[in-house]
């Protein structure tokens, strides 16, 4: 039984994603090799693709997690989930940022 549910997430996480809300240009393309993740990503704007790091699937939790470093230095953490509704899924994320301060 579940080895058919891990066959069901791996399947609801493949293919090609995009954020809902509009307010990025990334898509990310997941797929599997039997148990093995492949990850692609692009910034469709301006056709940037980032370097990828620590691609892990765990099987236990049914979540992908990936790094992307952007050429302006940009760190993004993703994890994956499957969602309940079909050709969604949960995706949680946190990036490094950048400001420039000004001395008081």
């Amino acid at each position: 039984m579940k080895r058919n549910k891990n066959a069901a997430v791996l399947n609801s996480l493949t293919g090609t994603w995009k954020c809902g809300g509009g307010f990025s240009d990334v898509e990310i393309s997941v797929e599997f090799k039997g148990d093995i993740p492949r990850v692609s990503v692009i910034d469709k704007y301006d056709g940037e693709v980032p370097q990828l790091f620590e691609v892990l699937w765990d099987t236990e939790k049914g979540i992908l997690t990936f790094g992307t470093l952007w050429s302006t230095g940009r760190f993004v953490k993703y994890s994956f989930m499957s969602s309940p509704i079909e050709g969604r899924a949960g995706v949680t994320f946190s990036y490094t940022d950048q400001e420039l301060w000004v001395r008081q």
